[in-house]
């Protein structure tokens, strides 16, 4: 990417089930395969980029241990605990080696228990009698402090971002230098798009809001895509005619991602007895996720 570093690349969608997850992943292993310092920051209470690096036992162990994006959160905003976000990291999370080296991947993994956290912020906040936009405000100020201090390590900051809105997942959209909206081509999956893009760049909470407009527009990924689907070849039809418009409002990928068996194997750390290779892992799907990567690095760039 130039000679820029510590680039936030924010991955959401309001929508659950449009490989969001297998997106965080791909990119993660991705650009630390060309060598790129990167950090996944889970912000989704499923904690399934989580498990994807660290399975069962060993995110048990990261969860006792409190070094969670939750307790990262509720220590800054409930307990006003100025411990830096790199004391809750996980190093060298990643299984998946390239050249004999573990692939440089560090990790703030989440914990089902972020799902409560945002309440228990909001009650604090009402007892204070704060409002809405105090929330986005303490919000916007610890994980901006904490991009901050991770730009100074990481090449690449990935936020995985939960279904729907949280207060978080509009902040981590807000300061990210490219949104990755992935979206299967069918009615239901664009219907959710249109309504999360209202929702997040266009509404008119966008201009209430105390948090900063989004860097840029978003950039749809086309994930499972299946080329013997009819509707999947109209709707990414639809899409590449809007996107190509002087005023679209999103951008979209020149890449799509298949409905590859290959794909669901590789995001299955159970299917690996020991820790495959980059090549070994992706196998038949590697060329995609090279092709993502250098299609961010060019959008990043450009």
């Amino acid at each position: 990417m130039g000679d820029a570093s510590g680039r936030v690349i924010a991955v959401a969608n309001m929508k659950g089930g449009v490989g969001k997850t297998t997106t965080v992943v791909m990119l993660a292993e991705g650009f630390a395969a060309e060598g790129a310092r990167v950090v996944v920051l889970d912000l989704d209470a499923q904690a399934s980029a989580s498990y994807c690096f660290a399975p069962d036992d060993e995110l048990k162990t990261i969860i006792s241990a409190r070094k969670t994006i939750t307790s990262f959160l509720a220590d800054r905003i409930l307990l006003n605990d100025r411990v830096p976000i790199h004391d809750y990291l996980t190093p060298a999370i990643s299984k998946v080696t390239k050249a004999g080296e573990a692939l440089p991947i560090d990790m703030v993994a989440a914990s089902p228990r972020l799902r409560l956290l945002e309440r228990e912020i909001i009650l604090k906040m009402a007892e204070g009698k704060f409002g809405a936009r105090s929330l986005e405000g303490q919000s916007l100020r610890v994980l901006q402090k904490a991009i901050g201090e991770l730009k100074e390590t990481y090449d690449v900051i990935l936020f995985d971002c939960a279904p729907g809105i949280s207060a978080f997942t509009e902040v981590a959209i807000r300061l990210a230098d490219l949104v990755v909206v992935p979206t299967i081509p069918d009615f239901l999956s664009t219907l959710g798009f249109e309504a999360f893009r209202l929702s997040i760049w266009e509404n008119a909470h966008v201009t209430r809001s105390s948090l900063p407009r989004p860097l840029r527009r978003p950039a749809v990924l086309p994930t499972r895509v299946s080329g013997r689907k009819r509707q999947h070849r109209e709707v990414l039809d639809a899409l590449m005619a809007e996107a190509g418009e002087a005023d679209a409002p999103f951008e979209l990928f020149g890449i799509t991602i298949g409905d590859q068996a290959a794909i669901e194997r590789a995001m299955d750390p159970e299917q690996f007895a020991e820790a495959p290779t980059f090549e070994q892992k992706w196998g038949a799907s590697v060329a995609s996720v090279r092709g993502l990567v250098n299609e961010i690095r060019r959008r990043l760039d450009g």
